[in-house]
């Protein structure tokens, strides 16, 4: 089990130093920078409809064909242009399927999902 989380996270953090390389257009910065702050609950039915959750888990916690988007996720001008202008199996969501500002919803709700507790405070993994 431990493999596979490290592999996921391996994976993850490879698909974000390959968003960060991708040169966006200064079109897509420049859209991504002027995107509106998100509304949570939106966000979480657009996350729903759109199928997110398909891949990314329910809360943005992963799952076998997606990395964990959440809690914290990347900034939302980074989170955009990954959306966009995806390096890997990630479908591609142009603006005509998905609004910068429907990204933006969907980016807040992923901002307000908690962090989970701490390992050390959760009595049963202690033994």
């Amino acid at each position: 089990m431990r493999t596979w989380t490290f592999l996921a996270a391996l994976v993850f953090a490879a698909a974000i130093a390959t968003a960060q390389t991708t040169a966006a257009t200064p079109q897509t910065q420049a859209q991504a920078a002027q995107a509106p702050a998100g509304n949570a609950d939106t966000g979480k039915k657009l996350y729903s409809s759109y199928g997110c959750y398909a891949c990314h888990g329910l809360e943005g916690q992963g799952g076998a064909a997606g990395p964990r988007i959440a809690p914290r996720p990347f900034p939302l001008a980074g989170f955009i242009t990954f959306i966009r202008r995806p390096p890997n199996q990630m479908p591609l969501y142009t603006e005509r399927i998905v609004s910068d500002e429907e990204l933006g919803h969907i980016h807040a709700f992923l901002e307000a999902i908690p962090a989970p507790p701490p390992v050390e405070s959760i009595p049963l993994l202690q033994e």
